[in-house]
């Protein structure tokens, strides 16, 4: 069994042009395509932005993020607010999310959704954001679930399956600062 990395051994960082990506390598060929040819004409286009997780030096994986939305009705009934008016959420979404293939089984997605959930409560200081999605393909699907995300309400999208959590009302003892506690994904919070 591979030895878990703990959260304060990872290091995050924006992509830009000074970090080579060319040896990250992930199973999803489409996703490490992503990271070495797209990721920063993207970001350069304000489509969306890069992170990359590194440890000991070492890409060990990266996420990209940009915005979203969720339609109201695709949202179970205990997410949400029954008082709001508007067809859709406002939401952050994971675009892409991989881990190197040499480090897959030691915390590093783990890691990622961790700091995505700190991004998406940072971003709701300043411009709402109540929803974190995703179009999961299917093998991924399982990792999501594990960590509280749920299946929208709504048809699956090609090949990709639209997941979502509501992390305000998910983590509300994180309201205090913009970092949640880790324990927010040690398994004990999933519904």
């Amino acid at each position: 069994m591979n030895t878990k990395i703990p959260f304060d051994n990872l290091s995050f960082s924006h992509l830009t042009e000074d970090i080579d990506v060319s040896l990250f390598q992930c199973r999803e060929l489409d996703l490490t395509e992503f990271l070495v040819e797209d990721a920063l004409e993207n970001q350069a286009a304000r489509l969306s932005v890069t992170r990359i997780v590194s440890y000991e030096e070492q890409i060990v994986g990266f996420f990209t993020l940009t915005n979203d939305c969720i339609i109201r009705k695709g949202i179970s009934d205990n997410d949400g607010e029954e008082w709001y008016p508007y067809p859709h959420y406002p939401a952050l979404k994971i675009a892409r999310l991989a881990t190197h293939r040499e480090f897959e089984g030691r915390g590093i997605g783990r890691a990622m959704l961790l700091k995505t959930v700190a991004i998406a409560m940072r971003l709701s200081q300043y411009v709402g954001c109540r929803m974190i999605t995703v179009d999961a393909k299917p093998k991924s699907e399982g990792f999501y679930l594990k960590y509280g995300f749920q299946r929208a309400l709504m048809k699956k999208k090609r090949d990709m399956i639209p997941l979502y959590r509501d992390f305000h009302r998910s983590y509300p003892e994180a309201g205090k600062g913009t970092r949640p506690p880790r324990s927010v994904f040690d398994g004990s919070d999933r519904r």
